[in-house]
């Protein structure tokens, strides 16, 4: 095409074309800096248990004051861990249908798994296997999926075989998983041992590995975000509750219910610690 134009036209018309570009690739750059700056300052706050803090701070993530898939997971994540289900319910519901046009497939099955969650927290539990099963469907590779239907088990206790196999192969995915960092890793690695602690306890009573998978979950998990903090105690509590071990699992209550004071497991925690300390009837 360009022979048939005089050079010097044709060269302005390529050199248009390459500065379309280069300004693309910097436009590129530059919200991929926003995102960053804007995920980070809703994360800072969410690690350590500011549910109010990260879910103002979710106002950062609009674009031109338009809402964006990021903006709607994160609101609707934050709203969960307060109790504000039904808003949360929303805004998640927003972010898996933006999620599914952009063809995102890890952030889709991460929508949908949070989703599930909330349907969990609102006992609605038919909907989160549902959820559940569609981000295993998009992302098979994610441990999340296996490890929320393995709680999933545990909570309608009907059948704790289930859950065993389903909290093992969360683990086996999770260390298969390339797409994580280190630390991250081993934040799920610690929430997916509590769970088969949990998960062990109610099918073989064994004691003793109870206590190492607890044991080995509450090092994994470490110094993560409050909320897989909390959530590795208030599980390792209702392993032990399934023992019978009231005691262990009243500390175990304890220091989630301490961790999370604004959040779902805290609030979980401090339910079940009130129920270990009850008189019996």
């Amino acid at each position: 095409m360009f022979r048939l134009l005089p050079y010097g036209l044709a060269f302005i018309i390529v050199s248009y074309v390459l500065l379309g570009l280069v300004g693309g690739l910097l436009a590129a750059r530059r919200v991929r800096r926003w995102v960053v700056s804007a995920t980070k300052a809703v994360l800072d706050p969410y690690r350590l248990g500011q549910y109010e803090s990260a879910l103002q701070a979710c106002e950062g993530l609009r674009l031109g004051g338009e809402v964006t898939s990021p903006y709607c997971f994160f609101r609707g994540a934050n709203l969960a861990h307060l109790g504000r289900l039904g808003e949360a319910e929303v805004w998640l519901r927003r972010n898996i249908a933006m999620r599914e046009k952009e063809k995102g497939h890890r952030h889709l099955a991460i929508g949908l798994t949070t989703l599930g969650h909330t349907m969990l927290q609102a006992g609605r539990y038919d909907e989160a296997q549902e959820n559940f099963q569609a981000s295993l469907r998009h992302f098979p590779q994610r441990g999340s999926g296996y490890r929320s239907m393995a709680e999933l088990c545990l909570l309608r206790r009907d059948n704790p075989a289930e859950a065993l196999r389903w909290a093992t192969l969360a683990i086996e995915h999770e260390q298969a998983d390339r797409g994580l960092t280190l630390e991250l890793r081993r934040t799920n690695l610690g929430e997916d041992l509590a769970t088969l602690a949990w998960a062990t306890a109610a099918g073989t009573r064994n004691r003793a590995e109870v206590a190492r998978l607890v044991s080995e979950a509450v090092d994994s998990v470490g110094s993560g975000s409050v909320a897989a903090r909390a959530q590795v105690h208030y599980q390792s509590g209702r392993a032990y509750a399934e023992l019978g071990d009231i005691q262990a699992s009243a500390q175990y209550y304890g220091v989630a219910a301490k961790l999370d004071a604004q959040g779902n497991w805290g609030r979980a925690a401090s339910t079940a610690l009130t129920d270990c300390r009850a008189p019996d009837s």
